[in-house]
């Protein structure tokens, strides 16, 4: 099943599990409105009512999601669920302590890989409130628990050691309101305390095998989304797009820690990486998509059997950006792409491997690059069949109309290199696009740290004679000593200059 098909129906079993307020909603109201949604998204619910007093009881719930052809599919099964109307309007929803799921999906032989796993709870309150077209729910859990019982291939159960997933949530609480209109429209505020995750892997042809553990303090999430009334599948996001899906959320989190163990043929390798926040982001809906997230104080060391000593690096802080159209278009779109990489620096152990008598500078390293522009895609991003045509290595699968960069920096061992510039594409002359634009580039020490290459004997005096030709050829002196400047031009008859000097 596709990773899509598990997040949408993970993702509408915890809407089920959400947020509250006021007024005249009914339990046959909340059940209802379950069911028209989960059946809008592609779900069978079954399931037998029945109804003694001011409680309504569904038995034998079985939800059940089948994904696009060849992508599995999942299911969820509950003994009951209890709505429980109190005074004043609230319903009371009582959720089993188990709920079992399980995940099937093709596998590479043919046949088929199926996950089965374990939805636990305590501590749960969980109430409905309002309107059927403008409720409210409230959820509180001491803990809520993901985890695998079991793993069978083509028919076949793994032993139960092999494989294994647990994912705890502890302290959660949140807040979800569904407005009802021409669309359904989900607001969500949601903490939780703790998260802890634990995965085992074996490879049954060698016996490698990988243990995961880790823990996130502090988990928030604040979002929203739109979603149609009636698609055909939930996992076929191309479809859900064009009925007017969107998604826009935050996740942010406190202290984290991981650790990996891995053995195998090779011999025993471990990570341990922590660091100190972060933050996810997505917006995602008909303009495009847009992915950032950012990650400050990390650390990590590694030790494997190849090597006698650890490795190691900190980082003060990393951060991304993704922009991009999503579907056909044609008219140009905006993107961006952005990394940065701030404060990065290794153990003396691993300077001492190329540079024992400390030549270089080990100040910490930055990676900067801030990329922008406008482009038109030519297929749909999230449509399977138009994504094989666009593979068609003859056929480009975007065209670029414009491209900047806002910033270029790249500092490391004493020297800098930072530029800006940008370039438009006329698409309109062949097969390949015309760029006219300019780049500003200024390097700063640039010389100082060829010398200290040659001198540590990392680079051959012919080989650093050679860069420091390019050097004069591309770039002038700039006002400071060790500093050269380069302006790299394109005209609009495709010539290309350095500092005014035709080059080509």
């Amino acid at each position: 099943m596709s990773r899509l098909t598990m997040l949408s129906l993970a993702g509408s079993a915890l809407i089920m599990m959400s947020s509250a307020t006021h007024a005249d909603v009914t339990a046959e109201d909340v059940w209802n409105d379950w069911k028209t949604y989960l059946g809008a998204m592609g779900y069978s619910v079954t399931g037998a009512e029945s109804r003694e007093g001011a409680t309504f009881v569904v038995h034998d719930v079985v939800l059940r999601s089948e994904g696009l052809e060849g992508a599995g599919a999942g299911q969820i099964t509950m003994d009951q669920i209890s709505f429980l109307e109190r005074p004043g309007g609230t319903v009371d929803i009582i959720l089993p302590d188990v709920m079992p799921l399980s995940f099937s999906a093709p596998n590479d032989s043919g046949g088929e890989t199926t996950v089965f796993m374990e939805y636990r709870q305590s501590g749960m309150n969980l109430s409905a409130s309002g309107t059927p077209t403008n409720l409210s729910y409230l959820t509180e859990a001491d803990t809520i628990t993901l985890v695998s019982t079991g793993y069978a291939i083509d028919g076949e159960n793994l032993p139960n050691d092999s494989n294994k997933i647990e994912v705890a949530f502890q302290g959660l609480s949140g807040v979800t309101d569904m407005t009802l209109d021409s669309k359904r429209r989900y607001d969500q505020r949601l903490t939780v305390e703790n998260v802890t995750y634990s995965m085992s892997v074996t490879e049954p042809e060698n016996g490698t095998r990988i243990a995961i553990d880790g823990q996130t303090e502090t988990l928030g999430f604040d979002g929203s989304s739109t979603l149609p009334l009636r698609v055909v599948q939930a996992s076929d996001m191309d479809a859900m797009l064009s009925a007017g899906f969107e998604v826009n959320g935050t996740f942010r989190y406190g202290a984290n820690s991981m650790k990996m163990m891995a053995s195998g043929p090779e011999g025993p390798a471990a990570l341990d990486a922590r660091s100190d926040s972060g933050t996810l982001g997505v917006v995602m809906g008909q303009n495009g998509l847009i992915y950032e997230g950012t990650q400050s104080g990390t650390k990590a060391e590694m030790t494997m059997a190849q090597l006698p000593f650890p490795v190691s690096f900190e980082m003060a802080r990393a951060a991304f950006n993704i922009a991009m159209p999503l579907r056909k278009s044609e008219t140009p779109e905006d993107f961006a792409l952005g990394l940065t990489l701030e404060g990065l620096s290794m153990s003396d152990i691993l300077w001492g491997l190329f540079d024992p008598g400390a030549q270089l500078p080990r100040d910490p390293a930055t990676l900067v690059i801030d990329l922008s522009g406008k482009a038109r895609l030519l297929f749909d991003f999230l449509d399977p069949e138009s994504a094989m045509v666009s593979a068609n290595p003859d056929k480009a699968p975007a065209k670029i109309e414009k491209l900047d960069l806002n910033q270029l920096r790249i500092a490391v061992a004493g020297a800098e290199l930072t530029g800006v510039g940008g370039f438009t594409f006329d698409n309109a002359q062949g097969p390949m696009p015309k760029p006219e634009g300019a780049v500003d580039l200024r390097l700063v020490g640039g010389n100082a740290l060829i010398d200290r290459l040659v001198t540590i004997g990392l680079l051959p005096e012919e080989q650093a004679m050679g860069a420091r030709m390019m050097m004069g050829l591309l770039a002038v002196p700039g006002d400071a000593p060790d500093t050269l400047n380069s302006k790299i031009e394109i005209n609009e008859k495709g010539h290309i200059s350095a500092n005014g000097q035709r080059i080509q």
